[in-house]
């Protein structure tokens, strides 16, 4: 991306942050993904030469730090990247504010994907917990499987073998609604669009997490920005 050539701070700014996948990149970071594969994960259809572009550029930028750990790549937001991500926060809840949920936005695999990111390990009832989602209807894969524990954050496609804990059968309306925290578990369930199966402890947590999203307060705007 080509600079504006201006001092403005908001050109300088736009400069770093405005290019495309950038701000997914930098959302990924700021949840936790490290290394390359794990950012690509929460990016669907970013591809692999792009990442590898903007990572380079964000590290010139002194945003990100890259290290190894194992012989393996490794990439940290720096102090600078940190703040950057006041920035992302701030645009996540103009957007859950003024923006509209289309069902081109309906990616059942992120919204699984983005659970596993804001899933608080310290707080599970056991070492690991298995949540399968099935996603009805939506083309193959709608199957998934959630794996948490301490040291695993994890969306499968086919079945891990670890047993389920519980079982969660949705549209993906209502999937997405419930991970943005806009929807209760409760409600969609008494109106038939999503049913949980499994132990009363795995429905407590479960009402936990549909409570986790940085935006589920953020009330949407009447008016309609296109």
């Amino acid at each position: 991306m080509k600079g504006y050539g201006q001092f403005c701070p908001i050109a300088l700014g736009a400069e770093v942050f405005a290019e495309r996948w950038t701000p997914i990149i930098l959302r990924n970071l700021m949840v936790g993904c490290e290394r390359f594969g794990e950012i690509l994960a929460g990016a669907p259809g970013l591809p692999r030469s792009v990442l590898s572009a903007r990572l380079r550029r964000l590290e010139r930028d002194g945003v990100v730090a890259r290290t190894t750990s194992g012989g393996v790549p490794c990439y940290r937001l720096t102090d600078c990247g940190r703040e950057l991500t006041h920035v992302l926060l701030a645009l996540g809840n103009w957007g859950a504010r003024w923006r509209e949920v289309h069902p081109e936005h309906l990616d059942p695999y992120l919204a699984v994907w983005t659970l596993s990111t804001l899933v608080p390990t310290d707080s599970l009832p056991q070492s690991r917990v298995v949540v399968r989602f099935d996603v009805r209807p939506h083309p193959a894969p709608n199957r998934f499987w959630l794996v948490v524990g301490p040291a695993e954050h994890e969306v499968c496609v086919h079945d891990p073998g670890f047993g389920d804990d519980a079982v969660v059968t949705s549209d993906p309306a209502t999937l997405v609604g419930w991970i943005s925290g806009r929807l209760s578990l409760g409600l969609p369930q008494r109106a038939g669009a999503m049913t949980v199966v499994g132990s009363p402890w795995t429905e407590r947590l479960l009402h936990g997490w549909g409570r986790l999203s940085p935006f589920a307060g953020v009330l949407p705007a009447h008016t309609h920005v296109g």
